[in-house]
């Protein structure tokens, strides 16, 4: 009996060690988890005295945490595009957010994938939590790599009613491997980090690739009972968005956890990061993170919308409780895993680095030197120290921007990352080279260089402008309207004034009665942001400013069923002597059938009445 008793050990512990070895031998389980909406210094490791966030700060102790990762853009889905495809989201095929309309189509099918590369390697694979990519089956997770999803298909979703609030109808939006599901009233969060747990216990004995992507902190900010508890003294929208922080951090905790109690810490590779700064947008009670020394949030090409917490550990394998201050952008991590983890099947015809060596010996330079961003009418050149931006936008308020002065803004970041300087004019022979290289780059395009802005010297300018009906809260700045001056290509320069889904009407004082031949209205289009040139607009006229008649209707313009992005006027031929004029602008109803937003009340924007 004792001999038997014996033999049993022995069995027990030759199949224990033949586990741990098979657990060791096999090729490493890689975890990415990307969060939303977080702010660059959001994290204990990265210098937040006021978030708790004991677990990922754990997680830079146990590896890497870089100090000059950045992503691709500064929103969701282009961000998340860069991060599967391993390319600029121009070429992954989306430049901006994908629609929520149902059945709308996202990231090309045809993209070779990071899911596709690991599972053609031999993995399984799977998308547990937001998506962002596509609502079509074609443009699914599961066309697109993952064998296993479950999540939502939209930008963000409420995280109990699992319902989106935001552009259009509210829909239901939960599905798990194409099929809806309903959950009603279970935290959302909850559901994905049980799924996440799920899936590490059912795959630990062959190799995975998951590809976690928490939908925190983006809004509506809805953290835990107990974290909102933990920080009820800190002041509105902080303390929510803190404690939306923290309970990401709890979540990422129980899956590090059970990574342990299954032994397989060892043999996984983990990624954090986040897809873009935090938001400022109204739905997020605009702010509640901290882009600490940057300048610029979520929508921003700034530093504080795209460079952001980063940290790989893989323990007994990289280099722990290291700080990397070198280049890294998140199309890198594509090829970087494949070099890791020694697969066969690599991606080719990517823009992203294999920057593994840097990650495995810190003292080695990064190969990349140099990145391309665009969004929207922002643009980036960044080479070395050097950082040229076109067109700035500052979505963290921390300076002022002048339209013409600073369409230009050119940055040294060995010395200063807060962007709060313009080196435009001390350095023009820089600006001049990074201007070629944005040229040079397959993206770049000669349109996109500002210029000095045009100058109208017409009959308007100088006059006197009052809104007859109401203005939109955003833009009330009317007196940009006879200032002589056309906007730059973006409707949030400050130089244009806009609307939705309701009529503008001023009352122009000449100041002395004048002869008007001709009155024009200089418009935008950019059909990716729905807007749309006005449908058309009606102008009346008074010696007094109290009775108008002589009612005028210009013409629609034929461009307004054109799509992309530019400046135009449409006009109206008077013969009249007047001091004052009334002009009412009418915008289209509502955004062609052929548009991601179609049935939607599109804006107009205007930027000059122009009076001859």
């Amino acid at each position: 009996m004792q001999k038997l008793f014996s033999i049993l050990i022995l069995l027990v512990m030759f199949f224990g060690i033949g586990l741990i070895q098979g657990q060791n031998n096999k090729k490493p389980n890689v975890i990415v988890i990307y969060t939303d909406d977080q702010g660059a210094i959001d994290l204990g490791s990265y210098g937040s005295t006021d978030i708790y966030t004991p677990n990922l700060d754990k997680l830079a102790k146990q590896g890497t945490r870089f100090t000059q990762a950045y992503v691709a853009a500064p929103v969701c889905s282009p961000s998340r595009a860069a991060l599967l495809t391993g390319k600029y989201p121009q070429n992954a095929g989306i430049p901006g957010n994908t629609s929520a309309i149902p059945g709308s189509h996202g990231m090309p099918n045809e993209q070779y994938t990071i899911a596709e590369m690991f599972k053609d390697n031999g993995y399984t694979t799977a998308h547990i939590g937001k998506w962002h990519l596509g609502m079509s089956e074609e443009t699914s997770p599961n066309a697109q790599g993952f064998d296993y999803s479950f999540g939502h298909l939209r930008g963000c979703i409420d995280n109990y009613s699992h319902y989106f609030f935001w552009d259009g109808p509210n829909i239901h939006d939960l599905y798990e491997n194409g099929k809806e599901v309903f959950y009603n009233g279970q935290y959302f969060p909850d559901l994905i980090s049980d799924r996440a747990i799920q899936y590490v216990e059912d795959h630990q004995n062959s190799p995975f690739f998951m590809y976690y992507a928490i939908n925190m902190p983006h809004y509506p900010y809805q953290p835990t009972k107990k974290w909102r508890e933990y920080y009820k003294g800190v002041d509105k929208p902080r303390g929510d968005y803190a404690a939306f922080i923290s309970t990401i951090d709890e979540r990422i905790g129980f899956l590090l956890d059970k990574l342990e109690a299954l032994g397989m810490r060892e043999n996984t590779i983990i990624v954090y990061q986040s897809d873009n700064g935090y938001s400022t947008e109204v739905r997020a009670f605009n702010g509640g993170g901290d882009s600490g020394p940057y300048r610029g949030a979520k929508s921003s090409l700034f530093e504080g919308g795209i460079r952001l917490p980063t940290i790989i550990s893989w323990q007994d394998h990289l280099p722990k409780d290291q700080v990397n201050d070198q280049f890294l952008i998140n199309m890198d991590w594509m090829p970087t895993l494949a070099k890791l983890c020694e697969l066969k099947e690599e991606p080719n015809n990517i823009d992203g680095m294999d920057l593994s060596k840097m990650i495995q010996n810190p003292n080695t330079k990064s190969k990349r030197t140099s990145a391309f961003w665009k969004y929207g009418n922002q643009w980036v050149v960044r080479k070395g120290k050097w950082k040229l931006i076109g067109y700035p936008k500052d979505t963290s308020h921390k300076g002022k921007l002048d339209l013409e002065k600073d369409a230009l803004f050119l940055s040294d970041l060995s010395i200063d990352v807060s962007e709060m300087n313009n080196l435009v004019n001390e350095y023009p022979e820089i600006v001049e080279e990074l201007i070629a290289d944005y040229l040079a780059w397959e993206h770049g395009d000669q349109r996109d260089i500002p210029k000095k802005m045009e100058m109208i010297d017409h009959m308007g300018v100088g006059g006197i402008i009052k809104a007859t009906k109401q203005l939109h809260s955003k833009y009330k700045n009317i007196d940009v309207l006879l200032d002589g001056k056309r906007g730059y290509r973006d409707f949030s320069s400050g130089q244009w004034i806009g609307q939705v889904g309701k009529e503008l009407e001023f009352i122009v004082d000449l100041k002395e009665l004048k002869q008007i031949n001709e009155i024009e209205i200089g418009y935008l289009q950019t059909t990716g942001n729905w807007v749309y040139g006005p449908k058309m607009f009606e102008v009346s006229f008074s010696r007094d400013g109290k009775f108008f008649n002589g009612i005028q209707q210009s013409n629609s313009p034929s461009k307004i069923q054109n799509k992309g992005s530019f400046m135009d006027v449409m006009a109206v031929n008077v013969n009249n002597k007047s001091r004052y004029f009334k002009i009412n602008i009418i915008g289209i109803e509502k955004i062609p059938a052929d548009h991601p937003g179609a049935g939607n009340a599109g804006w107009f924007f205007i930027d000059e009445i122009i009076i001859k």
